[in-house]
């Protein structure tokens, strides 16, 4: 990177760390006259990606469910990448949950900068079942990526059994045991044993060569995937893509296409577990477990030993 886009690069973080802080200083008083009023209204910065976004977003509406409180919350990644409110694009509050310029905001980059009044912790209080329930009763898809879904199970999915698989193969070896290809190709072979004729793999994978390695191997009969940007050097691509608003919209529709099978195959991710989310009668096995310091919901209620 040349000197001169190093320094508009740290004059940008500069500028909205004091774009941040000033608004921090203003939170205290924002949630107290928001709730005043039976409402609140939150913009999360966040550089996570579409999952923990979304359980964080749960979080909230279980906060305001508790609270009594009307829910305005919306997503900004504080980077210049496009779609840096992709994710509150993608999914809206219903009721007029959207925001307005007529409300006030706290700041947000982790809970604690909230300074709610009483201790808060969604991996204590959230199931799947709770989780579902404040879907259904608060949030709204993108009516194109509802339609994407439901043509992509009716053209594709042609057979009874449709088994997806979700390999989560970059950043993840740091919270999760590293599961190899070699593993999970095995398993499909069991499923394929039970039922060849009938099974089907919906393959979704930030990893571009388990996709090669899984259709080189199974070939196109038994194998469907989509194609979507992927990872070809092991990063992340929420973090390396310049387009947020594509990465986004990716997650979304792979999570809502998983949670249509008939059973998830699955490596510890965030992703996948909104899958069952979704749809919680979803049978899940899962590849390998967190570390004891990343066992959070939803991922800790498909531990073989929780």
């Amino acid at each position: 990177m040349s000197s001169i886009k190093l320094f508009l690069s740290s004059a940008y973080q500069r500028g909205m760390d004091y774009y941040f802080n000033l608004r921090l200083q203003r939170n205290k008083r924002i949630i107290l006259e928001n709730k005043s009023k039976g409402i609140f209204a939150v913009e999360i910065f966040s550089i996570m990606g579409f999952g923990a976004n979304f359980i964080w977003l749960l979080e909230i509406l279980e906060y305001c469910e508790s609270e009594g409180l009307k829910p305005f919350v919306v997503f900004r990644n504080p980077s210049k990448r496009i779609g840096s409110k992709s994710f509150s694009e993608l999914i809206q509050l219903k009721k007029g949950g959207k925001k307005s310029f007529f409300l006030s905001y706290a700041a947000m980059r982790s809970f604690k900068d909230l300074g709610l009044s009483r201790a808060w912790n969604y991996n204590s209080r959230l199931n799947l079942d709770r989780a579902n329930y404040l879907i259904r009763k608060y949030l709204e898809i993108d009516t194109g990526v509802i339609e994407y879904v439901q043509n992509y199970i009716v053209d594709h999915f042609e057979t009874n059994r449709i088994i997806g698989v979700h390999y989560r193969g970059t950043d993840k070896v740091s919270e999760a045991p590293a599961v190899s290809y070699e593993l999970v190709k095995e398993i499909m072979h069991t499923e394929l044993s039970k039922n060849s004729e009938i099974t089907q793999f919906f393959l979704a994978s930030d990893d571009h060569n388990f996709i090669d390695y899984m259709t080189t191997h199974f070939g196109n009969e038994y194998i469907l995937t989509r194609s979507v940007n992927r990872s070809k050097n092991g990063k992340p691509i929420h973090i390396t893509s310049k387009n947020l608003r594509e990465i986004n919209r990716e997650a979304l529709i792979d999570c809502l296409i998983l949670s249509e099978c008939n059973k998830l195959i699955k490596t510890a991710s965030i992703l996948s577990g909104c899958s069952v989310i979704f749809n919680p009668n979803l049978e899940v096995e899962m590849l390998n477990e967190p570390y004891a310091n990343y066992r959070f919901f939803p991922e800790k209620f498909f531990l073989k030993s929780k």
